[in-house]
């Protein structure tokens, strides 16, 4: 009946827990702290709120992994269907919440050393003693069988700091890799964002080169027409089937390239390169508008948004914790042990110094104990300073790991910034040089046809508008991934491109 008294404790402190916390405790329901799925940010809202004891939302209904998709849309894929896709196939967002789980599992095994241990155990054992009273003859022989059922509760009351140190080492791992899940879905969105500029850029390239074939297609019929009525020459009409030769060239060249774009857009959402999708490309995709702030402030929201700064200064408060767990394993340990059984005996008692008859007998008994067991290893060749000395070369590298992403989030802010506007200003001097080139080309057309240009000086012109309008479409899509770099950067999901498309 004793051991009845720690099972109570046990059951009044879980009834406890179950009344000053609405949400699931880690221990019990781990994956209510890791993301519910893998294409859904993460969110820090309630996290001091766990930290410091108070009640976090809890995740409803069961964890399902997302399949990949098995039917593809039939309709034009936008970019934000393209970035939809993409996270429910792509692997590295899968990779990231499986580690995530992983560390809410391990802040679980954490909490789980604030409970005590029951074991359940059967024994079957056969004893013989020696109990010895001057002589060979008087010695009493003791041979015993005893078997039985039994349960042994083990419960540390004190550890100087083990559990709590630990405690903190898991739930700011844990912190770290929810935030390192949030960095693999911006990069996520930025391979698609990017991929699919590029396959805009591509289709348009493609398309002009259709246009300058159309146009060097139709300057060859009019060439050899001029030939055949006496008005031209050959060496113009062999200029024109040069150029004609050279805008076929292109067009080849073009659908190359868009074949590139696309399996690249493909890869970076998961997909197969031969998988059946149709893209919407074109102008739909508008331009960001002009920056507000300036590189400093930009900066600044780098350092407070970016999830893997975020999750490199969790890692620095992971290793301090450390450094506490392994320092508390010098202090001593004190546990509650309590034992009871019912055994089956079967004994006998052999040369009883008295000369009377053997005594033996079998039984059903009941035993138990209870107390407080208490340790401290005192030497162990340095191992535990040892492990002590390890964890604050962790610590210190976890420091100098937290300033070197600091350092690559200011970089990498700083560049695009600057990235940014060179590519807003290079796309306004494209649209005056299309514009320019495009003038040119009807004023070359108009003369030609008013005999007052040769074949030549219309092929120069028709080059140099292809050449315009190939820069155009390359600055659009420069701006575009510029602007999806600068978000990247900054970690910001909400000023992405793909929020301003119609």
């Amino acid at each position: 009946m004793r051991i009845s008294t720690p099972l109570m404790l046990m059951c009044l402190a879980a009834a406890h827990a179950g009344c000053t916390r609405a949400h699931p405790l880690a221990e019990w329901q781990p994956d209510a702290y890791a993301p519910a799925s893998p294409s859904g940010t993460w969110s820090a809202q309630w996290w001091n709120e766990v930290a410091t004891g108070h009640t976090p939302p809890a995740h409803t209904g069961p964890v399902r992994t997302p399949q990949l998709p098995v039917d593809l849309p039939t309709a034009a894929v936008t970019l934000a269907g393209a970035v939809d896709i993409a996270l429910q196939a792509t692997p590295e967002t899968r990779v990231a919440w499986a580690q995530a789980r992983e560390a809410a599992a391990l802040y679980g095994v954490s909490r789980s050393a604030w409970y005590p241990q029951l074991t359940a155990y059967v024994d079957a054992a056969y004893d013989r003693d020696l109990f010895p009273f001057g002589g060979s003859d008087n010695i009493i022989r003791l041979d015993e069988f005893s078997a039985g059922p039994g349960a042994q509760l083990t419960w540390t009351l004190l550890d100087f700091g083990r559990r709590d140190a630990d405690d903190r080492r898991t739930r700011d791992s844990l912190l770290s890799a929810n935030l390192q899940f949030n960095r693999s879905i911006q990069l996520v969105v930025h391979g698609v964002q990017t991929s699919f500029f590029q396959v805009e850029a591509a289709t348009a390239t493609l398309e002009a080169a259709r246009q300058d074939h159309a146009l060097t297609s139709a300057l060859l019929v009019a060439a050899e027409q001029r030939l055949l009525l006496g008005l031209g020459t050959m060496p113009q009409t062999l200029a024109a089937r040069q150029a004609d030769a050279a805008a076929g060239y292109q067009v080849q060249a073009a659908r190359s390239d868009l074949h590139d774009a696309r399996t690249e857009l493909l890869n970076a959402m998961g997909l197969p390169p031969g998988a059946p999708v149709l893209f919407a490309t074109g102008d739909a995709i508008a331009l960001p508008s002009a920056l507000q702030v300036g590189v400093d402030r930009l900066t600044e929201l780098s350092l407070v948004s970016r999830p893997d700064v975020s999750a490199a200064m969790a890692d620095v408060q992971s290793a301090r914790a450390e450094v506490d767990l392994a320092a508390a394993q010098l202090n001593p340990q004190v546990d509650l042990v309590a034992d009871v059984a019912y055994q089956y005996y079967d004994y006998a008692l052999k040369h009883f110094p008295s000369g009377t008859a053997p005594l033996s007998g079998t039984s059903w008994e009941p035993t138990w104990s209870v107390g407080v067991f208490g340790s401290w290893m005192i030497f162990d060749g340095e191992a535990r300073h040892n492990l002590v000395r390890a964890a604050r070369a962790r610590h210190e590298a976890a420091q100098q790991r937290l300033q070197q992403v600091r350092l690559a989030a200011a970089g990498e802010t700083w560049d695009a910034f600057f990235d940014y506007r060179a590519a807003i200003d290079r796309h306004e001097w494209a649209l005056a040089l299309e514009t320019s080139a495009r003038e040119h080309m009807a004023a070359e057309q108009f003369a030609f046809d008013a005999g007052l240009r040769t074949m030549p000086d219309v092929l120069a012109a028709q080059a140099a508008l292809s050449s315009a309008r190939s820069i155009r479409i390359d600055s659009r899509a420069d701006v575009l991934i510029a602007s999806a770099d600068l978000v990247l950067a900054t970690g910001d999901l909400t000023t992405s491109p793909a929020s301003t498309a119609p």
